[in-house]
């Protein structure tokens, strides 16, 4: 149930209008002249002299919240008002109030308080959650959140000491798995333009907490402060321009942004900048009207994100966390009344925890280590895009040296695996490589799996995966792992897009793979698992077919599909979609290396990779190349890849032990 409240300034009268959640349109009226545009300035001013000294309301300024309550919530918006409350059956009715004029966005209506009580305040109502509105054509859901709520905090310039605070305040939260702290972006070179870099390169944020100084400029926007600029000059950035940069993360999974700022509440003549985030694309933005102590806001900050990412809750209302810490300030003084709430949708739940799983980081031995992106990452839906791990490439290396040195190609000595392949084939033809791969592939002693890719069969979700291994590794240890979920293991045609790809199927709960004569006409990736296999191979039955491989340089330059593959076929894009849209976990592939930056080009359609998708890379690389995945690892647009380098067998034993912690 809500109820949405719109005041106007007609002339000298201040107009009150109202619709509810079934189709309500009390009549409007004005608010007396007693208690007009004049007298809401001096409550205003009332209440920000207690704010300011940190001071209770004195009996005054009471009796003027309740005169203004009765103002507004008078005849037939009362009513409205009451029965909303009772058709919500015991759950809080939201009211949003609209304030068009900025000079009655600077009243705190926060603190009207019912007749006949001395702390019913509108803001602190655990019956009536009270928010500001804002008028906004970007669309507003909930975002799903998986495990923990990740918050990024923001303090340009010198506002390290502040972030601390705020660490300190998160600290039960973040030791409850309940938050993630994201590394801060704060110092004094965070100026506008490293600001803008850090976001665009960091990892997505639920919510962002900035903190610092903020106002309204000459021109009447609202600013910012950052890190001063070359000259120590005060360096601001707008509200507006913030907002720009955000609007492609709160597409994503950014939802709420909290102003920790000096009068981010405060309204220039283009709105506050707490409003102007909200139009941006925030589902929530929390302010301040007027500066608050920093002990102040600390008790804020722990009790707001303690009501809203508790590990018990099945979702984040905003507006009630707000609604919490209000009530806990209120207890110390009329600060309570500073923090001001804008919400863009109907709802103020702003997470879903359906399905929610907090682990306490690091709480057992070695998945300590475990990389907090990566396990962020294993806790949702992911596709992963597996790499070169096994042994056999280095065997077939040996393989087609030995057999181009003895047919007179010393040169070939020291070659690339696909340079090489490729002077094999325009040297002896076709036949003769895939006869070389098989004899390398029977005789290479590393058929067992790699145990990374054993670990990380155990958080394979459904949905579709992709592999570059020649064996059959992968699906088989899916299947092992995951007995209970149906896998397809499918090998596209490599003689072109129109060609019959190849589908073997291990059905739920089947002891064996069966090829499938006939690809499916539809695939139920909320409960299935495809696999793809890309560089051919061989199959997974129990006795494999053999698939030639994409081998040459020809062979991955003409892609996955053959010449005429640069499109995917119908039936593959279907699943395509999928990995298209949530994040990737890449294992051992290479920026580096021309094959995999024209797979992820071809699996993403010449596209950046989806937000949160992470790098996992062999021990060894070149120092650079995490930085070449920061900056998107060759793929086009403006997207970034976060990456971790490591000893691969030592991480597949910290993915083990967080298996068994994970377990129920």
């Amino acid at each position: 149930m809500w109820l949405e409240i719109e005041l106007d300034i007609s002339g000298d009268e201040v107009r009150v209008s109202a619709r509810g959640s079934r189709g309500e349109r009390p009549a409007g009226h004005a608010i007396s002249a007693e208690q007009g545009l004049d007298a809401l300035r001096a409550f205003a001013s009332k209440i920000g002299r207690a704010v300011r000294g940190g001071k209770s309301l004195d009996p005054a300024a009471v009796s003027d919240a309740q005169a203004l309550h009765e103002e507004v919530f008078q005849g037939e918006l009362r009513d409205v008002l009451v029965r909303l409350g009772e058709a919500s059956k015991g759950g809080p009715l939201l009211v949003r109030l609209f304030a068009r004029d900025h000079a009655l966005q600077a009243i705190p209506w926060e603190a009207l308080c019912r007749q006949g009580t001395s702390e019913g305040f509108l803001g602190t109502d655990p019956r009536v959650l009270f928010a500001r509105g804002v008028t906004s054509s970007e669309p507003w859901e909930p975002r799903e959140v998986k495990g923990a709520v990740r918050v990024l905090g923001i303090a340009p310039g010198t506002g390290e000491r502040a972030l601390d605070v705020l660490r300190e305040a998160l600290a039960p939260s973040i030791d409850a798995g309940e938050v993630e702290w994201l590394d801060p972006i704060a110092g004094p070179e965070i100026g506008a333009r490293a600001l803008f870099d850090r976001l665009r390169r960091g990892k997505s944020p639920h919510v962002v907490h900035w903190l610092g100084h903020g106002g309204v400029d000459l021109s009447g926007k609202p600013v910012l402060r950052v890190a001063d600029d070359e000259d120590g000059e005060e360096a601001w950035i707008t509200a507006e321009a913030l907002g720009r940069e955000l609007s492609a993360a709160f597409c994503e999974e950014l939802r709420l942004v909290i102003l920790e700022a000096c009068e981010g509440a405060r309204a220039g003549a283009l709105g506050s900048a707490a409003e102007i985030l909200a139009r941006a694309g925030a589902d929530a933005v929390v302010a301040h009207l007027w500066p608050v102590k920093a002990d102040v806001a600390r008790a804020c900050s722990t009790e707001l994100y303690r009501a809203l990412t508790g590990a018990s809750l099945s979702h984040g209302d905003i507006g009630a966390s707000v609604a919490a810490a209000r009530r806990t300030l209120l207890s110390q003084s009329a600060e309570a009344f500073s923090p001001i709430l804008y919400l863009r949708g109907s709802d103020s739940v702003v997470f879903n925890f359906q399905g929610r799983r907090v682990a306490r980081p690091g709480k057992k031995g070695r998945s300590r280590a475990l990389a907090p992106a990566l396990q962020s990452l294993l806790e949702r839906p992911f596709t992963m895009v597996l790499g070169d791990l096994e042994d056999d490439r280095a065997a077939l290396q040996r393989e087609l040296e030995q057999f181009m040195q003895e047919s007179g190609e010393p040169a070939a000595q020291g070659m690339s695996l696909s340079a090489l392949t490729q002077r094999c084939v325009l040297r002896f033809g076709q036949e003769v490589l895939h006869s070389l791969f098989q004899q390398a592939l029977t005789a290479s002693p590393a058929a067992a799996a790699p145990p990374l890719v054993e670990a990380l069969a155990r958080f394979v979700r459904p949905g579709v995966h992709v592999t570059l291994l020649w064996r059959p590794c992968l699906e088989h240890a899916i299947a092992q792992t995951l007995p209970q979920r149906t896998v397809y293991a499918i090998q596209p045609s490599l003689l072109g897009a129109g060609g019959k790809p190849r589908v073997v199927k291990r059905a739920a709960g089947a002891a064996t793979w069966k090829m499938d004569p006939v690809m499916p006409r539809r695939f139920d990736l909320d409960s299935e698992i495809v696999v793809l296999r890309l560089y051919g191979g061989y199959s997974a039955e129990p006795r494999p077919i053999f698939s030639p491989p994409l081998l040459t340089e020809d062979d991955h330059i003409h892609g996955p599909l053959g010449a005429d593959g640069a499109r995917p076929p119908l039936w593959m894009e279907e699943l395509l979609a999928r990995p298209r849209v949530q994040p990737g976990l890449f294992v051992a592939l290479s920026s580096l290396d021309f094959r995999h930056r024209m797979l992820l080009r071809w699996l993403y359609d010449q596209r950046p990779a989806p937000p949160d998708s992470l790098a996992v890379l062999a021990p060894g690389v070149e120092g650079s190349e995490i930085e070449i995945w920061g900056n998107g690892g060759g793929l086009p647009g403006t997207g970034h890849i976060a990456a971790t380098a490591g000893d691969l067998v030592e991480l597949a034993e910290q993915l083990d032990a967080f298996a068994l912690e994970d377990a129920p």
